[in-house]
């Protein structure tokens, strides 16, 4: 029996998040193809620079899990679920599903955080996958037609055989 755990993402998981996440989506060839220019090792290492911006960002509507072994403490999978605005907030006004929001920093945190991310190589080659452009655009027409819950769920490649 598999066992783990569910619970928030804190700003210090930032590298067990990155290297989960891009070493899941680098087994996906054509997401790939917008990396093709770098290293999967160097890829992860900018990718821990913009995770705790992320974890911050867009804290009305954005939550965070993550999955992890009980007996190492090693995460094994990380959510990101973005719900729609319409049901973001609950009747008395408090934020739905506050459990797995984002984590909270001070303000001058929070400027660190955004400073280093800032500092973060981010250039995907959008001209390599001819059809990222159209499948993005037809996403987007389906998601414009009513609210939905959204995420992207990633476990970690080491143990996608005995996870999935």
């Amino acid at each position: 029996m598999v066992s783990y755990t569910i619970s928030p993402c804190a700003i210090t998981d930032a590298a067990d998040i990155s290297r989960n996440n891009i070493s899941a989506f680098w087994e996906d060839p054509s997401w790939i193809l917008s990396w093709n220019h770098t290293t999967l090792d160097q890829h992860i290492a900018q990718v821990v620079k913009r995770i705790p911006r992320n974890l911050l960002n867009n804290r009305a509507t954005t939550r965070h899990q993550k999955a992890v072994d009980p007996e190492t403490g090693r995460l094994l999978g990380y959510a990101r679920w973005i719900i729609p605005p319409s049901y973001s907030v609950l009747a008395d006004g408090q934020p739905a599903w506050p459990e797995a929001m984002g984590p909270t920093v001070t303000p001058e945190e929070e400027a660190e955080i955004r400073r280093v991310a800032a500092t973060a190589i981010w250039s995907p080659n959008t001209e390599a996958n001819e059809l990222e452009v159209p499948v993005n655009k037809i996403k987007d027409e389906l998601l414009e037609k009513k609210p939905y819950l959204r995420t992207s769920i990633l476990w970690s490649c080491e143990l996608r055989d005995t996870y999935d």
